[in-house]
């Protein structure tokens, strides 16, 4: 019997689905690596599997024993609502020189804007990081 079965799950928030038909199992020694594109419906399948959402259907199933589930988000509930864009979290890499200034001088922004094209975050430049997906997140933070 496997340690976990998942038969058929749709997985969505509401009514709308961001993944269906899924169908594994895991044995005992099995690993399971779940890969997509953003938006696939990764972290909402790890959510149903540790119970944090419910499929909108399709079961899921655990085999005997104690399994144990961990799960480490990929963004805390403070970097949800944090409220900076882009712009002013790639600047306060300046703020770290231990002096206080309110403004940033032009050879800094020159600066940052370049960094920014390298990290592939210069059309994000104005986004609010709340926003972002959690791999934008991660290449700006």
């Amino acid at each position: 019997m496997p340690l976990l079965k998942a038969d058929n799950l749709k997985l969505g928030y509401g009514s709308v689905p961001v993944a269906e038909n899924i169908t594994f199992s895991v044995n005992k020694g099995d690993y399971l690596c779940v890969i997509g594109e953003n938006g696939s419906g990764k972290t909402t399948l790890i959510k149903a599997l540790t119970g944090l959402v419910k499929p909108l259907s399709g079961n899921i199933e655990f085999g005997v024993g104690s399994l144990k589930i961990g799960y480490l988000p990929q963004q805390t509930e403070l970097q949800r609502d944090f409220p900076a864009s882009v712009k002013e979290i790639v600047m306060s890499g300046f703020a770290g020189n231990g002096v206080f200034h309110p403004f940033y001088s032009k050879k800094e922004k020159e600066t940052a804007r370049r960094f920014a094209e390298r990290l592939g975050i210069s059309k994000l430049w104005q986004c609010c990081y709340r926003e972002l997906s959690g791999g934008q997140q991660q290449r700006v933070s």
